[in-house]
């Protein structure tokens, strides 16, 4: 793993644990903020490795790299909007969005997940994370369902949202895998329906972007559910069972403006048929 320091180019993207910039012609790096450990990118390059060989809708992954003193890893370098970014654009093509997003997590879900992490398994250490927030009634309640329900062996994103979509020229290009692992489609399916339509909208988008993102958001799901089932299928009842373990993982997240109203949530799963 060969060290470069001065190769960095132009940073295009910044998160909690890592920053995207510029690498040869072709290329991004994707750096580990200074802090975090090589062992969150060492295992991220297996997952992407994975993926990368998979052949669904995901950059190339080429390999590691130090640079600046951190570990980095090195895509294919995919220009284009988001998905998110050409719905507030164009609008009154929500619907066809829909329909492609739909169509590549169908795509996803028929793939085996051979060598990726138990996406199940990942899903109770986040609930576990989440326990003084959950409380012990709750947290006991979300992880009996989560081991009543079956593991499941197809791809699965865990964070798959129009965010996440860039619409490149070639086609649409999945991002974003460090959450994958193999599970039940049911659970994957019902991370996204959250995202859609209970996640926060970040305040780093203007005030009229985040306006138009509720208004557009609601169809979108629509669509976008009717058209998996169609594509792919649906087991109706391990989608509502997997909606409480799903809710309680994501308060381990602990995002911005989202416990109250996960905290409900969770409270009226817990009230409803599948307790």
């Amino acid at each position: 793993m060969p060290a470069q320091r001065d190769g960095l180019g132009e940073r295009i993207g910044i998160g909690r644990t890592a920053e995207v910039f510029a690498w040869r012609r072709g290329q991004i790096i994707k750096l580990l903020r200074p802090g975090f450990p090589d062992q969150l990118g060492e295992a991220e390059a297996a997952i992407a490795a994975l993926v990368s060989a998979s052949g669904l809708a995901a950059p190339r992954f080429v390999g590691t790299r130090r640079a600046d003193g951190r570990l980095g890893l090195v895509f294919a370098r995919v220009d284009g909007p988001s998905m998110l970014d050409r719905l507030t654009a164009r609008p009154w093509l929500v619907d066809s969005n829909a329909r492609r997003f739909a169509a590549l997590h169908a795509q996803m879900h028929a793939a085996p997940a051979t060598g990726l992490p138990d996406y199940t398994a990942s899903l109770r250490r986040a609930i576990e994370h989440a326990a003084g927030v959950l409380g012990a009634t709750r947290r006991d309640a979300a992880l009996r369902r989560t081991e009543r329900l079956a593991a499941g062996t197809t791809v699965c994103h865990g964070d798959m949202h129009p965010g996440n979509v860039i619409m490149a020229g070639s086609g649409p290009i999945v991002i974003d895998w460090v959450t994958a692992g193999a599970g039940p489609p049911e659970a994957d399916l019902a991370r996204t329906l959250f995202l859609l339509t209970g996640g926060t909208i970040p305040d780093a988008f203007p005030r009229f972007q985040r306006a138009l993102i509720t208004v557009l958001r609601r169809r979108f799901a629509q669509v976008y559910l009717r058209t998996y089932r169609r594509l792919h299928g649906v087991d109706e009842r391990q989608l509502q069972l997997w909606r409480l373990p799903v809710l309680a993982a994501r308060l381990g997240e602990n995002v911005e403006g989202e416990r109250d109203g996960l905290l409900a949530r969770i409270d009226a799963e817990l009230a409803g048929p599948g307790a």
